[in-house]
């Protein structure tokens, strides 16, 4: 089984300064990690999930911009390993804009 972890900017209340683009480390865990990898993809959505918008990772991060002050970012990972067993993450509302 893989994973997908986020280490977003947020604080230790889930606030990030809103409006702000960053930069968010993506990583890889389990079976898909490292040379394994067959193929990773990462969606953000701002509204509640209702729609998803395909960013690109680039060197192990996304850039993504923080949501609007008392909003929400929501995270979609689909990670296939060589092998064609596939896993998908989705993280609601994974921190708020402050």
């Amino acid at each position: 089984m893989s994973t997908v972890r986020f280490a977003a900017p947020a604080d230790l209340a889930s606030r990030a300064p809103a409006g702000r683009p960053v930069q968010v480390p993506v990583t890889v865990q389990g079976a898909a990690a490292g040379k394994n990898l067959r193929s990773l993809t990462v969606s953000v959505s701002y509204d509640d999930g209702n729609t998803w918008q395909l960013v690109k990772v680039e060197n192990g991060r996304i850039s993504v911009k923080n949501p609007a002050k008392d909003k929400a970012i929501s995270f979609l990972a689909e990670v296939t390993d060589k092998q064609g067993n596939k896993s998908t993450l989705r993280i609601h509302n994974a921190y708020h804009g402050k």
